[in-house]
Parts: C-alpha cells; sequence; structure tokens
C-alpha cells in the first residue's frame, strides 16, 4: 500500500503565539484594531454558525495574526490549522486532514474513497474549525473538496466550520467556484491602516514608538510603511537593531532616514525619502 507522506510537522496545530510577530520582534504589542476585532467576530460567528468564512487581503496586513490569535481565543484545542506553500494535491489535503486529526497511521492515500471516509467521520465525532491560511495557493479541485467535507458535515452533525485566509488572487478564486462562493457566510476584506490608525495602533504595538510625535509617526508612514503592519514590524526591527548595536544612538528622523536606506526602494514614496515633506 502506498500512503502520502507527512505534509508538515504543524499540520493540525496552531503556530505558538511567539511566532506571531515579523522576524521575533521583541516587545511588540498586539494591537487590537477595528481589523482584528471585526476577524474575532468573522470566527466567532463561523463558529457558533458551522459555517465558511473567508479573511483576504494584501500581504502584510494582519490577517493571519488577527485569525491565529482568534483561533487561539475561541478554539484552542480545537482548530485543525494547514498551510501549504504551494499548491497541494488531493493526496496531500487528505494526508494533513488525516494528520491533523489525529487518525491513526499513514493516510491511505491510495484509496481515496476508505480515506475520506475516515476523515468525515472524524469531522463528525465532535467540532472542529478547519483554518486554511495561503489558500490562494489552492487549486480547484482542492476547494471543492473542501466545499464538499463541508457539505458532507454540515447535512449531518454540523460540527464543522472553516476558515479560509488568503492574499493575491484568493476572492477570485473563490468567485470562480460558484458553490464554494455561495456558501461563504461572511467575508473580511483587511486593508492597510489610516492615518488614524497609525497614531492609534504604532505608539501601542512597540515602546520604541511610544514617545514619537504624531508628525513624525505620519511622516514615516506616508514615506515608507503605508499602513502595511509587517513593514512597520521590519522597519521596528532595524531600528532597535541599530540601536542595540550601539548605545551611543539615539532615536532621530535622521536614524529614521538611515533606516529607509536597507528598505527595498521601490516601495518607498519617490523621490521623497530623506527630506522633510
Amino acid at each position: 500500500m502506498t500512503t502520502a507522506p507527512r505534509t508538515s510537522p504543524c499540520a493540525g496545530r496552531l503556530p505558538a503565539a511567539g511566532n506571531d510577530h515579523f522576524l521575533g520582534l521583541h516587545d511588540a504589542t498586539p494591537v487590537a484594531t477595528s481589523a482584528v476585532r471585526t476577524t474575532d467576530m468573522l470566527v466567532k460567528r463561523a463558529i457558533d454558525r458551522k459555517a465558511i468564512v473567508c479573511v483576504h487581503g494584501h500581504v502584510g496586513l494582519g490577517k493571519t495574526f488577527a485569525v491565529n490569535a482568534a483561533c487561539r481565543k475561541l478554539a484552542p484545542d480545537t482548530t485543525m490549522w494547514l498551510q501549504f506553500a504551494q499548491g497541494p494535491n488531493l493526496a496531500q489535503i487528505r494526508a494533513a486532514l488525516w494528520e491533523a486529526l489525529d487518525l491513526p497511521g499513514e493516510a491511505p492515500t491510495n484509496n481515496a474513497h476508505t480515506c475520506d471516509t475516515e476523515i468525515i467521520k472524524a469531522l463528525a465525532g465532535s467540532f472542529h474549525l478547519l483554518l486554511l491560511d495561503e489558500m490562494q495557493h489552492l487549486g480547484p479541485t482542492v476547494l471543492e473538496y473542501v466545499r464538499s467535507l463541508w457539505d458532507i458535515n454540515y447535512k449531518t452533525t454540523k460540527t464543522l466550520a472553516v476558515v479560509l485566509v488568503g492574499s493575491g488572487n484568493t476572492r477570485q478564486k473563490i468567485l470562480h467556484r460558484d458553490a464554494l462562493h455561495s456558501r461563504i457566510h461572511r467575508w473580511q476584506q483587511f486593508s492597510p491602516l489610516t492615518p488614524a490608525e497609525v497614531l492609534a495602533a504604532i505608539p501601542t504595538y512597540h515602546r520604541l514608538w511610544a514617545d514619537v510625535d504624531d508628525d513624525l509617526l505620519l511622516w514615516i508612514d506616508d514615506r515608507a510603511t503605508h499602513g502595511c503592519f509587517r513593514d512597520w514590524a521590519n522597519l521596528t526591527v532595524i531600528l532597535q537593531d541599530a540601536l542595540d548595536d550601539d548605545p551611543n544612538l539615539v532615536f532621530s528622523k535622521d536614524l529614521v532616514r538611515w533606516a529607509f536606506s536597507q528598505l527595498d526602494p521601490t516601495t518607498r514614496f519617490p523621490g521623497q525619502v530623506g527630506f522633510d515633506g
């Protein structure tokens, strides 16, 4: 009998909260933005209704951070977390679900009927929240498979909720699958932080920004970070490393200008970095 290899040592388990912050940024504090609060509500509704919900948006805006935090809070012991770096086939999906459900042995992926029967039975045995991250990598066959698992469960035991998270063409992929699209209960699209949200969130996010003037925060956001939490995290790491390496350095606008030079220039406001606006 041939079996599919284990897909990931983390299949089925949410990543540790300590891995949430980009590059392991020390002293970073989770910030309850309006988007984070919406995600929390969305996941709760998925659990309450045993529904499928979708969280999508551009990279680096905090989707995965918010969804993982909500799942840890609302379904810490029942979340099955699956993430694939490239498009998996059905055998890999079945093997990942088999592992996440803690079924015995290796998944018998050479016998789809037997494998699916056991997966469906395990999903029906108790509540599970299936979290599929980076779902922009999933192909149409896999999306239909996930939809069919939810359909079968909802028509019988109603013990499965699904959260789809992705960037890029996530929404378009779902729109092209009419059956799946019609079953999405709620949607959330992440957007960059507004200037007001930057002023509310960033000083709380990390002590480096706690006493920085509003004008400087907005200047940084306009020139380099553009409301993107990951870009703010990356800039914070660069500045914190510089301050840690040289005790004689102090935080200043000149230091921020230097930090800008470490970033991809194509993401910065053209012709403005290093000059007062």
